[in-house]
């Protein structure tokens, strides 16, 4: 019987994260993608804007795969702050023409996370952004392998 990942708790999932990045069997990797997807819906859960929602789900899961990376609990404290001083948008489109310097978007491409990005969100809401800045979200989703959205 599958499991349902909107009943366990945000703990339950970051377990779940936990046992698939640990094991060998050959459906984790789909189960740790399912899970992270879902937690990255539960973080944008207080935002009734897509977009918006989309970007706060970006962060957590930056912060969670930073943990798996390093193994320290580092929040994404300039990325917040960015956010709370010019708006989700603001810095939505910094980070897809590159304006940043955070390693986020490798990091989540890294876990096979790539339309969790920021960019990717940038990319799939094109009326939403400047032209120049869908054009670079794009252009680096391509450079990464992770397939562009319609």
């Amino acid at each position: 019987m599958p499991i349902d990942l909107t009943k366990l708790t945000d703990a339950q999932l970051e377990t779940l994260m936990n046992n698939a990045q640990a094991s060998t069997k050959p459906e984790a990797p789909a189960l740790y993608r399912a899970a992270a997807v879902e937690l990255f819906h539960r973080r944008g859960s207080d935002y009734t804007d897509p977009v918006i929602a989309g970007c706060w789900g970006a962060i957590a899961l930056l912060d969670r795969c930073r943990y798996e990376k390093t193994g320290k609990h580092l929040k994404s404290n300039y990325s917040v702050r960015s956010m709370r001083r010019n708006g989700e948008i603001a810095f939505m489109t910094d980070c897809a023409r590159g304006k940043t310097q955070g390693t986020g978007f490798v990091l989540l491409v890294e876990a096979g996370l790539g339309p969790q990005t920021v960019e990717f969100i940038v990319a799939s809401n094109p009326d939403r952004f400047p032209v120049d800045a869908v054009a670079a979200a794009r252009t680096r989703l391509a450079e990464h392998g992770v397939a562009l959205p319609n």
